[in-house]
Order: C-alpha cells, then sequence, then structure tokens
C-alpha cells in the first residue's frame, strides 16, 4: 500500500521576563544607607522554553516505490523544485505500466494528502497534489512523468559484402602461414570442407561450404590468429528431422587455437554450429544458427570446451524442435571468462539441455577459473531450462535475460518432458557468487519453479509480470554467386 508520512517542524520560543522592583523615592534627608537600597531591590531574569507548532505545507519526498508497485524493479525518486511546487519524475515504460502506480509522499504538517496515495494513478500525463492542513490551508503540487519508452531493437540484417563471383571449388587443405581462402563455393562429400593444422594467421572470407558426410564444414587446430568471415556452412543431406548419424559432423571445430575471430557466419544442420576446444580469447559476432542436430554430447550453437575467455555476441540460433536435436543451446564446460551477449535463442527439445550452461569449472581438466557473464540474450519455447550455473561451476552473472513460452508439456519428436519440471534458473553444487539482476520470466507454465535453489544464488532480482517482445534473429545474406 502507498503511504503518507509527516515531518512536523518546530522551533524553540524564549520568552524572557524581567521584573523590576522599583526603588521607593528618596525622601530629602533621608538617613537610609546604600546597603539598605538594595536590600529592598529584587531583580529577577527567568527564561522559559516551549515548543510551538508552526503548520508548514510542504511535499519534502516524492517516490514510486518497488514495495508498492507490483512489476517495478527500482524504486523512482521525484525531483523537487521547491519554488515552483514541480515535481519530475521518470518512468521507463518498458519496465512497468503508467497507468496504475501508487506514490509515496513525505510532508511536512499536513492533515490529508488529495487525490489518496492509496489509490494507483495514471502518470502519463501531469497529476496534481494537493496539501490541506487542519486550519483549511492548502498547497498544490504537480507531478510531472517523463516518459522513457522502450528502445525498440531493429533486425540484425546484415549484407556481407562480395569483392568477386565465388568460384566452384572442391576441399582445401591450408598449406601456409597467413594463406588466404576466398570467393570459394566449396563442397565435399569425402574430407573437411577447409582444414588447417598448424598455420598461423589464415584468413577463410566470403565462401559457401556445403559438405556431407562424417566430416566437418571446416576444422583447424594449432591455428593461432584465424579468422573467418562472410561464410556459410550447411551439413548438407541431414534427415528429415532428427539428429545426425554421429556427432562428429559439426559446421565449425577447432582445437588448441588462440585469438580467434569468427564473424557474420552462418551454420545450419551441423552436429553443433562452433565447437571451440582449448581456444582461448576467441571472438565470435553475427552468428546466425539454425537447426542443430547433435545427437548427444553435441547439438550446440556454440560449445566451448577447456577455454578461458572468449565473446559471442549479437547471436541468434533458430531451432524448429520438430526438426532440431539439441541439448544445451549454448554450453560452457570447463571453462571460465566467456561473455555471452545480445542474442536470441529458440528451440530446446533437450529433456536434460538448458539454454546456456556453466558446467564443471572447477573439474579435473577444466581452465581459467570461475566466472562467466550472459546478458540480454531472449530466449523462447525452453523445457528443461534458460540459464544455469551447475555442478562446481560459480560467480556467473545472468543480466536482462527474457524468457518466455516455456514447455511443460512434450519437447518434440517423442523425447519426453522437462527432467527439471521446466525450472528457469539453476545453481546446484555451485561454488557460488551467481547472480540473477533485472530479468523478466513472462507466464511461466510452472510459476512455482522459477528458481532452484534460491539460495545459491546471491542475487536474485526478476520481475513476471510483463510481456516483451524478443528479440529480431539474425540473418545474413550472401548475395554472390557462383560463376557459370
Amino acid at each position: 500500500m502507498a503511504r503518507i508520512t509527516f515531518k512536523p517542524m518546530y522551533f524553540n520560543n524564549t520568552v524572557f521576563t524581567l521584573l523590576v522592583l522599583t526603588f521607593p523615592l528618596l525622601q530629602l534627608g533621608s538617613c537610609s544607607s546604600d546597603h539598605d537600597i538594595l536590600s529592598e531591590s529584587v531583580i529577577t531574569d527567568t527564561t522559559t522554553e516551549e515548543s510551538v507548532f508552526i503548520p508548514i505545507l510542504r511535499i519534502t519526498e516524492f517516490s514510486i516505490q518497488s514495495i508498492d508497485n507490483i512489476g517495478l524493479n527500482t524504486d523512482i525518486i521525484g525531483v523537487i523544485d521547491e519554488e515552483k511546487n514541480l515535481i519530475y519524475v521518470d518512468i521507463d515504460t518498458s519496465s512497468i505500466s503508467t497507468l496504475q502506480l501508487k506514490p509515496t509522499i513525505t510532508v511536512d504538517s499536513a492533515t490529508t494528502v488529495i487525490p489518496d496515495t492509496t489509490t494507483p494513478q495514471d502518470f502519463s500525463e501531469e497529476v496534481t497534489y494537493t496539501v490541506t492542513t487542519e486550519n483549511g490551508s492548502e498547497e498544490n503540487y504537480t507531478v510531472i512523468p517523463t516518459i522513457v519508452e522502450p528502445e525498440i531493437i531493429e533486425p540484425e540484417i546484415v549484407e556481407t559484402p562480395c569483392s568477386s563471383n565465388r568460384q566452384d571449388s572442391g576441399p582445401i587443405v591450408v598449406t601456409e602461414n597467413n594463406q588466404r581462402i576466398e570467393n570459394l563455393n566449396i563442397k565435399t562429400s569425402n574430407q573437411h570442407g577447409i582444414e588447417i593444422n598448424g598455420f598461423t594467421g589464415v584468413v577463410i572470407s566470403n565462401c559457401i561450404i556445403e559438405y556431407t558426410g562424417a566430416y566437418m564444414g571446416i576444422k583447424f587446430s594449432e591455428a593461432d590468429n584465424l579468422t573467418i568471415e562472410n561464410c556459410s556452412i550447411t551439413y548438407t543431406d541431414a534427415p528429415s528431422s532428427g539428429p545426425l548419424a554421429d556427432a562428429t559432423r559439426n559446421c565449425i571445430e577447432g582445437f588448441d587455437s588462440q585469438n580467434l575471430v569468427i564473424t557474420y557466419v552462418k551454420v545450419e544442420d551441423g552436429s553443433t554450429g562452433i565447437r571451440l576446444d582449448q581456444c582461448d580469447e576467441s571472438v565470435l559476432t553475427y552468428i546466425e544458427g539454425h537447426n542443430m542436430r547433435g545427437p548427444f554430447p553435441r547439438g550446440q550453437l556454440v560449445q566451448y570446451d577447456k577455454c578461458i575467455g572468449g565473446l559471442l555476441e549479437n547471436f541468434s540460433v533458430i531451432n524448429d524442435r520438430e526438426i532440431a536435436w539439441t541439448e544445451d543451446n549454448i554450453s560452457i564446460y570447463k571453462s571460465a571468462g566467456q561473455q555471452i551477449k545480445k542474442g536470441l535463442i529458440v528451440g530446446n527439445n533437450s529433456p536434460n539441455g538448458v539454454g546456456v550452461m556453466f558446467e564443471d569449472q572447477n573439474t579435473e581438466g577444466a581452465r581459467g577459473g570461475t566466472g562467466g557473464l550472459v546478458e540480454d540474450v531472449d530466449f523462447l519455447e525452453m523445457g528443461n531450462g534458460v540459464a544455469s550455473s551447475v555442478e562446481g561451476s560459480g560467480n556467473v552473472t545472468f543480466n536482462r535475460l527474457r524468457a518466455k513460452q516455456i514447455i511443460c508439456g512434450e519437447l518434440g519428436q517423442n523425447r519426453g518432458l522437462p527432467a527439471s519440471n521446466s525450472l528457469i534458473f539453476a545453481a546446484f553444487d555451485t561454488s557460488g557468487g551467481n547472480k540473477i539482476i533485472d530479468c523478466l520470466v513472462y507466464e511461466s507454465c510452472n510459476p512455482t519453479n522459477i528458481i532452484w535453489p534460491e539460495y545459491s544464488f546471491e542475487v536474485v532480482d526478476y520481475r513476471d509480470d510483463i510481456d516483451f517482445e524478443p528479440r529480431d534473429p539474425i540473418v545474413l545474406d550472401f548475395p554472390c554467386s557462383a560463376a557459370n
């Protein structure tokens, strides 16, 4: 309930009373001595102090507090212009409606405030409050709202550059440092599309790779400073639905390679989109993924395995649950320091997989210690979980995550029900330090199963009453065609 608080104003009134007993008139020839005269005079100085109540009409504090307004995450503090009797408030409509807000008003020496603060007000426009004392004196204050509109996130549509038409090509094996592979249509069924072993500074640019069989689109090891840019990589001949024949058919797989840059890359129908093993400080940006096919232990858009650091930013993966065969959508395994930012994850049909999973950061073979960040990522059609830090992982922050369309029933392709009973956030067997900050879970199918166990999070800050428009998926365009 909204509140009015009062701060009575007092001041000290000092009253001095001086009582002077006058001297009697001296008669001519009097024989009274000076001592006698003084003894006949009494001077009293009495000081008394009393509290005098002075009614003062003034609003000293104005706020809209989260305790009184469901859905409000942070108190809104008004700025008061005492000369003009104006109160300024900023209201972010991405977090709460302006139509049903109860303020808290602190006043000096007033008996009533109208409108009643227990009644929600429409703060989409100015609201005037009248403060009245017992003797009928009144003062008006006008609340002037500034409405902060939700940020409009534009679709990430990127036209990749094309310096020339692509040429048809078979598979490529790199033979030297700093080799450039560009403007090619690569098709292969009997070896990896591009293979790099022990060469650094390689650039793969503006290529379309279609591969099949028990191979990878791009496979590399000990390939420091590799750049993969403006490429589309697809596993062809995948079944109409369900997993691939085995888990070795990743679009991109790398081992023991540092300082990778993978940008403006589309991956589709592979066992996993991008799998990195002992690849430190990689930078992955503008990644578009579709229908990761597994089988276990693959099925991710990106998997970090024993990696230190790394950034994944501006990405999306769209999994049709009747086609894809997922595990965790993004897996951080025995790895630490990864930052997962600005993404959209749609579709997970694994009974045991979650949207983003940090696990085993302190087990044998793990590298980098603990910690990680997931920020500004939207999750749709998750069943077993949205984000987790488990089994020895810790110091992971989930910031501004949003989730809806949570699945409680059949996950797709007869894979069964979510093993967690549709949990959202998990942190079991954790080393601690995990945080949930400013997150949103809208209309969960199991609203009593949001966090488990809650004591494993240092901060729990989420709301569950605001709908949202999810981020648009990354859409990459590859306009160049093969030469005829």
